[in-house]
């Protein structure tokens, strides 16, 4: 072994098991994922919405966010506020 190198080891710690996300989820805009958003929605849950967020609250990558975002406005649900490199949402005043 040289020096100042290392070892890889491939242990996996017990306990440890990463969380089981659809593969689905990850890949596409299911009609799951847009009614548990709605659903935390009208709860409230948040105040300001953009990619990032939806993507660590959901466990879905920020492009599948993104799509989620769009389809939201599409339907009324929610507002753009300010548009650009990271688009940010707000809650639809009620009519």
């Amino acid at each position: 072994m040289a020096r100042g190198k290392r070892e890889k080891t491939s242990e996996v710690k017990e306990g440890s098991e990463t969380p089981k996300i659809s593969i689905a989820s990850q890949i596409d805009l299911t009609p799951e994922l847009m009614k548990r958003f709605e659903r935390e929605l009208k709860r409230g849950s948040f105040n300001v919405l953009t990619p990032y967020t939806l993507a660590q609250a959901y466990s879905i990558r920020i492009s599948v966010a993104k799509k989620l975002l769009r389809e939201a406005a599409k339907r009324g649900l929610i507002i753009l506020y300010s548009g650009g490199r990271t688009p940010i949402y707000i809650k639809a005043p009620a009519q």
